[in-house]
């Protein structure tokens, strides 16, 4: 299964992420519903950590609105 599909799967099931930067092409996701941890991954392809980092902004969470602009660039391709 590709890192991307793995990423979207475990995204339809989370309403906030968790990113923590570990190199300049390596993030640490953390997947949360409701407040619960749910899961994570870590993350190397340049797409989707080009995406996750116009959304992280000044701190490491995206919220639900993140999370749906993720779901409507992804899975609209």
């Amino acid at each position: 299964m590709s890192e991307l599909t793995e990423f979207l799967n475990r995204l339809t099931h989370c309403d906030m992420l968790v990113l923590t930067l570990v190199s300049t092409d390596r993030l640490y996701c953390r997947f949360f519903l409701g407040g619960l941890y749910q899961d994570r991954m870590f993350l190397a392809d340049p797409l989707l950590m080009a995406e996750l980092n116009l959304l992280m902004g000044e701190g490491e969470v995206v919220d639900a609105g993140g999370i749906a602009r993720l779901k409507q660039t992804f899975l609209a391709v």
